[in-house]
């Protein structure tokens, strides 16, 4: 596996990642700037670690292959368990995320939704949470 050395922020572009202890078969790295968590297995590309809001949101839909339709239920349940400073760091990085992609949402969760459907449906739970 690579050193942290060798990954730069997602996010920041430029700012080298800290190695975090990690098991065996996965990597972790925080972002001394921004301290958004990102994490690799081997062979895959890196993404945001378990926890990140947009991983939150993205675990209701793992198994959906078109997981749009369910953006205003996922959000309204996201609603009821999440305290409204969350849901504005949430609605924050999905801005950002839609705005700049940094990764393939599919390899964060396995989820079996294309890229595009998943940002399709980042985007409804989004809209929803604004409204």
């Amino acid at each position: 596996m690579k050193n942290a050395a060798d990954h730069a922020c997602l996010r920041c572009k430029s700012v080298s990642l800290n190695e975090l202890p990690s098991p065996e078969g996965i990597q972790f790295f925080e972002c001394p700037e921004c301290h958004r968590q990102f994490a690799m297995q081997p062979g895959r590309s890196m993404t945001f670690r378990w926890l990140h809001p947009i991983s939150v949101a993205l675990y209701s839909v793992i198994f959906d292959t078109d997981p749009a339709p369910r953006a205003t239920a996922v959000a309204d349940e996201l609603s009821k368990s999440q305290t409204s400073e969350w849901l504005s760091s949430l609605v924050g990085e999905i801005d950002l995320e839609l705005a700049d992609p940094t990764q393939d949402l599919s390899v964060m969760m396995d989820c079996r939704a294309s890229d595009a459907k998943l940002r399709d449906f980042l985007g409804g739970v989004a809209k929803r949470l604004l409204a």
